[in-house]
């Protein structure tokens, strides 16, 4: 394995490899990355929500002060039963494993799921109500809410089945620590079982060359395992590929077993191994399945699933209304630029998102067209310190693009991506990838969260030369980040673009 040094110790040479991936892309998938706490309130919500319309339609009448008498005349004694068949609910959608982590089953088997466990709840809450001799309750509540909220659970599934809904769809990286037999038929069965959401980027073992089996039909190079280091170089390695999960395979191993999950407790990231008690560590956790293969927690960090789909719902909405309202300035810009220089209304740039993902940014263009060819003749009149480069007065930009930059009306078409999920309203800047590759592997903690139209720098430090202060921020900004954050930055935005502070 090639070896560098990276921040003054031995490491990785990770950039030929990164800036490999990070060209193709990491790979998505329908599942779903979705903490089984967040899934069973977010239900349990919706039975409750269609409880009160199945009564209000039942009961609800003419004024408000008519609706408000039924409402607490009749309700009460209703809303024992919802909370009974909302509990029961929630039974039985933990017996068919509707909650069970890592991932969801396919869209349809989860709508027979929600049905099935609808009517098995329904009558067990019925036969409650029959053996009971309770006959003031309504059994047009009863039904109207079994059939709502299995209606609306479906729909909330579809929902989350929608590319970039709460930033959960990707594929969750694992590294893959032991590379014997049994690394080899996990590796070999994620691979070829798309649906549970894994992607295998590589496996630690303690040797580091690629490991082959005796067989001749297995020493086929496609069977080569990518060996990515030892145990010692964890830490870099979940860095630079962003890894979400290890997963052990090395059941024996127990001090191979307690290094593995105290490095990896630094970065929040989640630990499986096989059955074991691994003198203590796994006492008390609960067995979890992976497919067919049984694994146990060992520490895991919960997803804040409900923040980030309300980000992700946000997001989709304002910029499709922002590009609805603000079509008629899209086409006078795109005249403006066509009467005002040679070249596309459009420049188009390949950028880095979460985890190294690429996809295509799209901005006016405010360049004369050959700017990229003339790039290198002006690195001597830099202003930005390291990996940024940015001059004041360049001669690429045209005049229009210049009014353009000053009030940020460049960025708007950034919106699209936006909406398709490749970035956020709020996050850090998406780099370029000659930028991506000079990181240095501190550097890519910035990549953990979806880039972002605005963000810390941008509002505080946009004029500012310093690369460390432009990291500084966007690395505060993954460490703190929540929705009011998040609000507080688009506000003070409009304020930073009123001041026409672009350059």
């Amino acid at each position: 394995m090639t070896t560098s040094y990276i921040g003054g110790r031995p490491g990785l040479h990770w950039r030929n490899a990164i800036s490999t991936e990070a060209l193709h892309g990491h790979p998505r998938t329908g599942a779903h990355a979705i903490d089984r706490n967040f899934l069973s309130i977010a239900d349990f919500f919706w039975v409750w929500l269609s409880g009160f319309i199945a009564w209000g339609i039942r009961f609800g009448v003419g004024s408000p002060s008519d609706w408000t008498h039924y409402f607490w005349s009749s309700a009460s004694h209703h809303w024992a039963f919802l909370y009974l068949y909302s509990v029961l609910f929630s039974l039985f959608a933990y017996a068919r494993k509707l909650y069970m982590p890592p991932r969801r089953p396919e869209f349809m088997q989860q709508a027979i799921d929600v049905v099935k466990v609808s009517l098995t709840a329904a009558f067990a809450l019925s036969t409650f109500i029959y053996v009971s001799g309770d006959k003031t309750i309504s059994r047009g509540v009863i039904g109207g809410t079994v059939i709502l909220s299995a209606l609306l659970l479906i729909a909330w599934r579809a929902f989350l089945l929608f590319p970039g809904v709460g930033g959960l769809t990707e594929a969750r990286n694992v590294l893959i620590v032991g590379a014997g037999p049994a690394g080899k038929s996990l590796r070999q069965y994620l691979d070829e079982t798309p649906q549970l959401g894994y992607a295998v980027k590589g496996f630690v073992d303690r040797r580091t060359h690629a490991r082959r089996s005796g067989s001749s039909s297995e020493d086929d190079s496609s069977f080569a395992q990518p060996i990515l280091g030892s145990v010692s170089d964890l830490e870099s390695i979940i860095r630079i590929h962003f890894i979400d999960e290890v997963l052990v395979t090395l059941p024996t191993a127990r001090d191979l077993i307690k290094e593995v999950v105290a490095r990896s407790r630094l970065f929040g990231t989640q630990v499986r191994v096989v059955t074991d008690l691994y003198d203590g560590l796994a006492l008390g956790a609960p067995i979890e399945s992976m497919g067919q293969f049984p694994t146990v927690m060992l520490h895991s960090r919960s997803i804040p699933a409900l923040q980030l789909t309300i980000k992700r719902t946000a997001d989709a909405i304002l910029s499709a209304i922002a590009l609805l309202l603000l079509s008629p300035i899209f086409l006078v810009i795109a005249i403006l630029i066509k009467l005002d220089s040679e070249g596309p209304v459009f420049y188009n740039s390949v950028r880095l998102g979460k985890k190294g993902s690429t996809f295509t940014c799209h901005k006016f263009r405010t360049m004369v067209a050959d700017a990229e060819t003339r790039k290198e003749s002006l690195q001597h009149l830099n202003e930005r310190d390291g990996i940024l480069f940015k001059i004041s007065n360049d001669p690429r930009v045209t005049k229009l693009g210049r009014f353009l930059r000053k009030w940020s009306l460049d960025e708007l078409p950034q919106l699209w991506n936006v909406l398709k999920g490749d970035m956020s309203l709020v996050g850090p800047r998406p780099p370029v990838p000659d930028e991506y590759r000079q990181y240095a592997v501190e550097h890519l903690r910035r990549l953990e969260v979806v880039p972002g139209l605005t963000g810390l720098w941008q509002v505080y430090s946009r004029q500012s030369s310093s690369f460390d202060d432009y990291i500084k921020l966007d690395i505060e900004y993954v460490d703190s980040w929540s929705v009011w954050l998040d609000i507080t930055l688009i506000a003070k935005t409009f304020y930073v673009v009123l001041a026409g502070t672009g350059r």
